[in-house]
C-alpha cells in the first residue's frame, strides 16, 4: 500500500468516525495514528477539534440551571 493510498484511509476512517459523532472511537483512532507517525499534523488538528467538541457539547449540557427540565422555567 502506498503513502498516499494509507493518507486516504487515514482520512476516510477518522472522517467517518467524526461524522457518525463516534468521538470516542475517533480519539483511540487518531491517538494510534500519532504513535504511528507523531508529525501527522492533520491528526493533530483532529483530535484537538475533537476535544474542543466535546467540552463545548459538555459546557453546554451543564449550563442549564433547569436541571429538572421544569417547562415554567423556560
Amino acid at each position: 500500500m502506498s503513502r498516499h493510498d494509507e493518507k486516504n484511509d487515514f482520512l476516510y476512517v477518522a472522517g467517518e468516525l467524526i461524522s457518525h459523532q463516534k468521538y470516542g472511537e475517533a480519539i483511540n483512532y487518531l491517538q494510534k495514528t500519532l504513535d504511528k507517525d507523531k508529525d501527522n499534523a492533520q491528526a493533530l488538528v483532529l483530535l484537538e477539534q475533537i476535544k474542543n467538541i466535546i467540552e463545548y457539547q459538555n459546557r453546554d449540557l451543564f449550563s442549564s440551571t433547569n436541571m429538572d427540565m421544569d417547562p415554567w422555567l423556560e
